[in-house]
């Protein structure tokens, strides 16, 4: 079952496209909400109600787990969540990133996801923290490297596996990898350990590791951003060139009684109107939502169709090319956002390259964008009115 990635339309360094896993077939730019077996707010059969036509899971779970992994085994992935879409199963990164260890191999991992039927088989590849000096860092990189290479030995030719891109904050070591990636044949890349960089909003250190490992990768790479979890960044990380996104922050943020907007979230509690015509808001009251017995799995039904229909603004925004636009109005929302809006405009010639000359709509602030490096670009600016 081969992975292929056709791109349909470009702009900026984004891009729609058609992700085909076997014979299953993916928009993109899209969202994989992540599902947790064990306290599903959202199952997957209401995600599909949703438009969701692909998730992520953790494979780690389902191999140590009592109660799902002989039913997953035996049933398969796809029956023991009720979906019939792409599902694509992490290894154990996460965990390894988060403890340190997993108990478990990258040939145990790897045959233990293909048996459960995954779509898209990621290997344990090791999630370096950005943090993390140089010389571990290529220590690090050179394992997953090594596992990459595993991963196609004992899985054959055409499987459909999934080469995560590490290196750290280094670019020079993401480039590398992208490139190696690329080399050996692999058509789906996402970008691993990131997540530490989007939690400390070091979206400046964001930009130059997603660029630095796409201008390793070839432009067919279909590259999924791990982590990426606000639907107020989805915007820039398009215009970056990120085609895939996971996220469990739909569910996280109800937890925690937050509210999502794609201009940042509020408290529930503080609200006495939903600003929001989804059909959760549509039907509820800001006293009955934080009244209702449902109410954190009212707001994860809010949140993650907040943050599918950001996905479907973006790719309307790539279809008219006007991403540019759009990507602006988000940034403005929150100030490390704007640092990593203006270093994505130091790529000023690449940027240029690729900036569309047909366009169903443009706006005044496109005069200032394109070639000019972002000392132009705040002079120019000064004079729009806001």
């Amino acid at each position: 079952m081969a992975i292929s990635f056709e791109i349909l339309e470009e702009d900026i360094f984004g891009r729609t496209g058609r992700l085909k896993v076997g014979e299953k077939i993916l928009k993109t730019p899209a969202l994989l909400p992540v599902v947790n077996p064990h306290l599903p707010l959202i199952t997957p059969a209401e995600m599909k109600s949703l438009g969701v036509g692909a998730l992520i899971t953790n494979a780690y779970i389902f191999h140590r787990s009592k109660e799902f992994r002989e039913p997953a085994l035996t049933r398969g992935l796809h029956d023991l969540l009720g979906f019939d879409g792409i599902i694509m199963t992490d290894s154990g990164s996460f965990q390894l990133s988060v403890y340190g260890d997993v108990e478990v191999s990258n040939s145990d991992t790897l045959l233990f996801q293909q048996s459960i039927g995954s779509d898209i088989i990621v290997p344990l590849d090791i999630p370096t923290h950005p943090d993390t000096s140089r010389e571990q860092t290529e220590k690090e990189l050179g394992t997953t490297m090594d596992r990459l290479r595993e991963a196609m030995e004992i899985l054959g030719p055409g499987a459909p596996l999934a080469a995560p891109i590490q290196g750290g904050a280094f670019p020079d070591l993401r480039e590398q990898a992208g490139r190696t990636a690329g080399e050996m044949g692999f058509t789906f890349t996402p970008i691993g350990a990131v997540v530490p960089l989007m939690e400390s909003y070091r979206y400046e250190d964001l930009v130059r590791v997603v660029l630095a490992a796409k201008k390793g990768l070839p432009s067919s790479a279909c590259v999924h951003l791990f982590g990426a979890g606000h639907p107020v960044m989805f915007a820039l990380a398009v215009a970056m060139g990120c085609d895939l996104f996971d996220s469990a922050a739909y569910a996280l943020y109800a937890k925690e009684g937050r509210y999502l907007t794609t201009h940042g979230s509020k408290k529930l509690a503080e609200l006495s109107e939903l600003p929001c015509s989804c059909e959760v808001c549509r039907s509820h009251s800001a006293d009955e939502m934080r009244q209702s017995p449902e109410k954190i799995r009212l707001l994860a039904r809010h949140n993650l169709i907040v943050t599918l229909t950001e996905i479907s603004r973006i790719r309307q925004a790539i279809s008219d090319g006007v991403l540019w636009e759009l990507v602006d109005e988000r940034c403005r929302s929150h100030p490390r956002l704007l640092r990593g809006y203006r270093t994505l405009l130091t790529y000023t010639e690449e940027l240029a390259a690729r900036d569309r000359i047909s366009k169903r709509g443009f706006l005044l602030v496109r005069a200032c964008l394109l070639p000019l490096t972002v000392s132009h670009l705040v002079a120019c600016r000064s004079t729009i009115p806001s």
